[in-house]
């Protein structure tokens, strides 16, 4: 049966605008599904983008960890030389200003890596770090450092009635960094690298003088 269209256009034009308020709620429903689609889309990047940093930012971490440990190690191996007796001398104030002192005017030395690093070219020829591609720099794009801090000698056994001729006990703060190559300046957008920093205390023997 076929519906007349009269001058008054009753029956198919109601028709018709039924169909066109259809269509348009059907053109929402694709434009809500498509949306909600690329906003699931766009999280699922950003959180496996964000898995990918913190991957970094713990390896870089467990890096400067273990960086931290060799800075240690190898300092108190500097400090078995009879070099030790010339630190613990310099440790007087004010010959260095440690951040561990708290801003104190205490005895205290700063031992860079470069100043470890002449004393093992000089006995072994060898770098504190692997110049060529390591786990550390995989791809030549990071580097470490470590700076310590020598602070608080004291003689062992009592107070004020220290054997002379035993080592004196020593606290190392040692500050290790693993970095992007360049991290000390900037990038092109004028922002700074990461860096990842640990920190590490403890506590050795050397020498045989406390210089009053």
């Amino acid at each position: 049966m076929v519906t007349r269209v009269d001058q008054s256009g009753g029956p198919t034009r109601r028709v018709r605008g039924r169909h066109h308020a259809e269509r348009g709620a059907a053109v929402f429903i694709v434009v809500m599904v498509l949306t909600l689609l690329t906003a699931v889309g766009i999280f699922a990047v950003r959180s496996a983008s964000l898995a990918d940093v913190a991957a970094g930012y713990d390896r870089e971490a467990s890096q400067a960890s273990l960086i931290a440990q060799y800075a240690t190690v190898a300092a108190a191996a500097f400090m078995a030389t009879s070099t030790a007796d010339t630190i613990i001398t310099n440790m007087n104030p004010p010959n260095n200003y440690c951040q561990s002192n708290m801003g104190k005017i205490k005895p205290c030395f700063k031992m860079s890596s470069g100043l470890i690093e002449s004393s093992t070219l000089a006995q072994g020829n060898e770098n504190l770090f692997e110049t060529s591609s390591s786990s550390l720099n995989a791809n030549g794009t990071t580097s470490a450092d470590f700076m310590l801090e020598l602070t608080d000698p004291v003689d062992p056994g009592t107070p004020g009635h220290g054997d002379p001729h035993a080592p004196i006990q020593i606290t190392f703060t040692a500050v290790a960094q693993v970095r992007p190559i360049g991290a000390c300046g900037t990038n092109g957008a004028g922002q700074t690298w990461n860096a990842g920093q640990q920190v590490m205390r403890s506590y050795i023997s050397a020498g045989n003088q406390l210089s009053q």
